[in-house]
């Protein structure tokens, strides 16, 4: 049993696990299990698909978290604001990009107008990709101009839209947040519980009409786990391999297990990375 997991104390040949027709064996279990869990995706999507618990609630909250540890006052929900947020949104499903100008020219400002509210001041921050809320405001944090944004003593309202659909032929979900403060605003008074425009909540698909029901599991979460999974007791095995070869001074005459463990550091660096959004 413990060749399984241990190189053969006399040739040095590597553990069952790690050998050559089991790391081939763990790519093409891979392949064939990510092929299909996108077949159910698509034909069960209710069970398995895209799904984020990013919500208004928990995105004012944590803005307002931020704030109110640097001193600042808490911003209020508005409804215009909200409302521009989501044409931004559904702009950029519509016209496939994710940038805070549109491809023909259109502005932030533009919608926040269109929407309503006459600003003195108005800011504008993205994010997309992302599996909740907490993870999204913390990355606007983590990058000065967003924090500029966040954090500015100018704005008063805001507002934010949280939408699903496909961009660039990928399921995602985007987050618009929007900043202002009205021409003609009296410096308002912050609600304990604001209601959240159900607007501000809409998927892409609900904006056409469809409405899709949000799925028991996230297919992207589902795959990464397993893989980082898998990565991860590879990963262990080559270290344990290189432990006992050094230990017992075992000579081995092909196959660098260092070399192993670097690439596969990078695979499993590149696969957690992955599950982290980007803001703009």
């Amino acid at each position: 049993m413990k060749r399984h997991f241990l190189p053969h104390p006399e040739h040095g040949f590597r553990a069952t696990f790690i050998s050559y027709p089991a790391i081939f064996a763990y790519f093409v279990f891979i392949f064939f299990l990510n092929l299909s869990l996108n077949k159910v995706a698509v034909y069960y999507p209710q069970i398995l698909g895209y799904a984020t618990n990013i919500n208004i609630y928990d995105l004012l909250n944590e803005t307002n978290d931020e704030r109110v540890k640097n001193n600042l006052s808490p911003l209020v929900l508005n409804d215009n604001l909200s409302q521009a947020a989501q044409k931004k949104a559904q702009n950029m499903f519509n016209n496939g990009y994710w940038a805070h100008i549109s491809p023909t020219g259109v502005t932030p400002w533009s919608f926040i107008l269109n929407a309503g509210y006459d600003y003195q001041y108005a800011g504008e921050n993205l994010a997309r990709d992302f599996n909740n809320s907490g993870s999204v405001v913390t990355a606007w944090m983590n990058s000065p101009t967003h924090r500029d944004n966040l954090l500015s003593s100018k704005y008063s309202d805001i507002g934010f839209a949280v939408v699903d659909g496909k961009l660039d032929g990928e399921e995602t979900t985007l987050v618009v947040q929007m900043f202002g403060t009205s021409r003609f605003a009296v410096a308002p008074i912050p609600q304990k519980n604001p209601e959240i425009s159900e607007i501000a909540v809409q998927s892409a698909n609900e904006v056409k009409g469809v409405v899709f029901a949000r799925p028991q599991f996230d297919l992207s979460a589902v795959s990464r786990t397993i893989s980082l999974a898998l990565g991860s007791f590879m990963l262990g095995l080559f270290v344990l391999d290189a432990w006992y070869i050094r230990k017992n001074k075992i000579h081995r005459l092909s196959g660098n297990t260092i070399a192993h463990i670097l690439i596969l550091l990078v695979a499993l660096g590149g696969i957690w990375y992955s599950g982290f959004g980007a803001v703009l």
